[in-house]
């Protein structure tokens, strides 16, 4: 359904998607340049994962419709994000995606979920020039889907109390529920590390 099928009330909500956006866009980057001039390094890094997660969400705003939310065209459109997320490094991240529409309130837990997942791999899963490569799947399985995060690095922290390590997961698993979903951490099959989310449509 386009934002024109039902006239004026649609070309409304449509203004309001995009203000809504706008605004979410407009903290994220004032987070941002919060956190880049905070002098102390753990304050600036969680300023900075801020400004990630509000801005996941404001790209997400612009693709709600009366049906719900196109997630691949959503993953599609952060690619590039993600790619550029590592200053001075090339990151390949692949994209292998079924066209999911996801009911819209569950999409900004999903959205946020997946922000976390990547940034995660983009921390930990890169491991020299040659294995520079992220992979996100999403597929549908009749009523379930099936979101997943593959990175080359060394897979599971020798430390699993490392505190970034322990904020990341927490704040995963936390969010699953709110999708009745199950996370799941195993080996890559080539090396590194799958993060995988099951949850119903």
């Amino acid at each position: 359904m386009s934002d024109n099928a039902d006239g004026p009330a649609a070309e409304q909500a449509s203004e309001v998607r995009h203000r809504t956006a706008n605004t979410l866009q407009l903290l994220a980057t004032l987070a941002r340049m919060r956190g880049q001039k905070a002098p102390d390094a753990e304050v600036r890094r969680q300023m900075i994962w801020m400004a990630e997660a509000i801005g996941a969400v404001g790209s997400l705003e612009r693709r709600r419709a009366p049906e719900g939310i196109d997630f691949a065209g959503y993953i599609e459109e952060m690619a590039p994000v993600w790619r550029r997320r590592q200053a001075g490094l090339a990151v390949d991240v692949v994209v292998r995606l079924d066209p999911i529409m996801i009911r819209d309130q569950a999409a900004s837990t999903l959205a946020l979920i997946l922000n976390e997942l990547m940034a995660n791999a983009l921390t930990h899963g890169l491991q020299g020039e040659a294995a520079r490569r992220i992979t996100i799947e999403l597929v549908q399985t009749g009523s379930r889907g099936r979101l997943s995060v593959t990175d080359c690095g060394p897979g599971l922290p020798a430390d699993p109390q490392q505190p970034r390590e322990r904020f990341g997961l927490w704040l995963a698993r936390s969010l699953t529920t709110q999708v009745r979903g199950d996370l799941t951490l195993s080996p890559a099959a080539m090396g590194g590390l799958t993060a995988q989310l099951d949850f119903p449509l």
